[in-house]
């Protein structure tokens, strides 16, 4: 039996797009994965070995707050007393009308290595985020610096260890780290704990394989001279947009080799906001805006990715589905041709899922993160739309991106 033109055309689709998804789980979305693992067993190198000196270089850890005391006095004696010998901890308060310097007075009793500035009236010509960095690397006192906000905790005495680790290597002037949510069990806060996973592996896989193109501000490094050689102290191209103090910076920063990963279980940073959704929901939007000035290699990738989704899944179902039509139809030689195609097919789409229970489930559990059973299954198709609804939308709504505009600090 002769299959149909348009079957065969189908069927190669189906195949060139599954052998494109096998590949890219392959080398780029379980980079990370095997990475971890790889760090997880070299833990006890650490840059006092490296170098053979028993110094470790310092660093000054910048920590945004607005209107955040209770994250602030939760999480910063867990930022105060990490197992590092030589840093220091730089609160930037944005005009906060809470309790946040009540806060700051008393942790100023508990540590010498607390330093503390209120950034003041809002200014019109700067992002606030943007100005808070430039005034903590102004205030530091050592030339590595690394960011995180006060709703965020390190899971680790050893989160400064592990990203300070990577500068011993030569050329490395920024490191990426990683950043999950808070655990919560609703269905909208599971979905959003996965959402921000998915992102975070494809950032660091890409990181890892090309190019970085982006990171996180609450687990970020980089070295003070390189922030200040990046034209005009860091956010010359972006100066007039509210976002980008972290992914754009990265952005115009990566060269080949300067940009490591840091991707150790101890060496994670969780993300404590609430409300979740509220928190989640202006993180897409504004990397729904500043996604147009990512690197095209980035953009690619991600591209390839969820075109070929697409183009396994829908096609795959459409010939499963008639191929179990035409066989229960036809009898003898014919139906066997359909029930063959319909085995192969099927199981095609079966290995596929099973690729992604690998990728994100493994990658969970080398992070020591709650592993996503089922959610890769449930948001496969549906993650690529809900990125093009917000990039529709903060395109939609650009003005409200510029400096001076208050709506998304």
């Amino acid at each position: 039996m002769t299959l149909p033109l348009w079957i065969v055309a189908l069927a190669t689709v189906f195949v060139v797009a599954w052998l494109v998804q096998m590949a890219m789980h392959v080398a780029v979305w379980q980079v990370v994965m095997r990475r971890a693992r790889r760090q997880k067993a070299e833990a006890a190198r650490r840059i006092d070995t490296t170098t053979g000196s028993t110094e470790r270089p310092g660093v000054s850890v910048l920590v945004y707050t607005k209107n955040e005391a209770e994250a602030l006095a939760r999480n910063l004696p867990v930022l105060l007393s990490q197992d590092y010998p030589t840093y220091e901890v730089i609160v930037l308060d944005d005009n906060s009308y809470d309790e946040t310097q009540d806060v700051l007075q008393m942790m100023d009793q508990r540590s010498d290595r607390l330093l503390h500035a209120k950034i003041g009236e809002r200014t019109r010509a700067m992002s606030l985020r943007k100005l808070a960095v430039l005034l903590g690397t102004k205030m530091a006192h050592y030339d590595i610096i690394l960011t995180t906000h006060a709703q965020c905790a390190p899971n680790s005495p050893d989160w400064i260890s592990g990203m300070m680790s990577h500068f011993a290597n030569p050329g490395v002037e920024v490191v990426v780290g990683p950043v999950v949510y808070e655990r919560r069990t609703s269905l909208v806060a599971r979905f959003c704990q996965f959402d921000l996973f998915q992102r975070l592996l494809l950032m660091l896989d890409i990181a890892l394989t090309s190019r970085a193109y982006a990171g996180w501000g609450q687990n970020l490094a980089f070295r003070k001279s390189t922030f200040y050689a990046n034209r005009s102290q860091g956010f010359q191209r972006h100066l007039k947009m509210q976002p980008g103090e972290d992914d754009l910076f990265v952005a115009d920063v990566a060269r080949d080799g300067n940009v490591a990963v840091e991707c150790r279980p101890d060496s994670v940073v969780t993300n404590q906001s609430r409300p979740l959704f509220v928190n989640w929901s202006m993180d897409r939007l504004n990397r729904g805006y500043t996604s147009r000035l990512y690197p095209w290699s980035a953009v690619v990738v991600k591209g390839v990715d969820y075109a070929t989704r697409y183009l396994t899944v829908i096609p795959g179902l459409a010939l499963a589905g008639y191929a179990l039509m035409r066989g229960l139809a036809e009898q003898g030689a014919a139906a066997q041709t359909w029930g063959m195609l319909l085995g192969a097919v099927v199981t095609l789409l079966l290995l596929r899922v099973g690729m992604l229970l690998l990728t994100f489930v493994g990658s969970a559990r080398a992070l020591k993160q709650s592993a996503f059973v089922g959610w890769p299954i449930v948001c496969d198709l549906y993650t690529p739309l809900v990125d093009l609804w917000f990039r529709i939308k903060a395109l939609a709504n650009s003005k409200r991106f510029a400096v001076g505009k208050v709506g998304l600090q």
